[in-house]
């Protein structure tokens, strides 16, 4: 049961991510790409992102050096440790976000249609049970 659960969510995922994926690629960047930005966004540190997402910090720095060469974030030294730096959304990343939002809020959409409210409901119900104490 667990590797059947642990499966359709990952599909679910996955699936969300293909429908979205073409319309991120006109903005330049990948699903992943577009989880960064939104992780940088509340947690500016690479460090703090990379543990979030759960990816390996190189991992995380590769990323970031390509949306700064895109011109999606900029870095700022933190305020009293110059060793220290935060990674900031430019107004392009803000806009590349937005989009990224959008096109994966419309996949998801599409995928709530087949339930009726009272299905939808329950699904919540169910999800946030099962992050509890995440």
């Amino acid at each position: 049961m667990v590797w059947e659960l642990l499966a359709r969510i990952w599909r679910l995922q996955r699936l969300l991510r293909e429908e979205a994926e073409a319309g991120l690629k006109a903005r330049g960047i990948s699903g992943l790409e577009a989880w960064l930005l939104r992780v940088l966004k509340h947690h500016p540190h690479p460090t703090e992102a990379a543990r979030r997402m759960g990816l390996p910090l190189p991992t995380v720095s590769h990323m970031v050096r390509r949306l700064e060469a895109q011109g999606l974030l900029l870095r700022a030294r933190e305020e009293g440790d110059l060793r220290r730096y935060r990674l900031l959304l430019t107004p392009k990343g803000e806009a590349a976000l937005e989009e990224a939002e959008r096109l994966f809020a419309e996949a998801l959409k599409r995928r709530l249609k087949r339930l009726d409210g009272e299905e939808e409901a329950l699904l919540l119900k169910l999800l946030d049970r099962l992050l509890e104490d995440a």
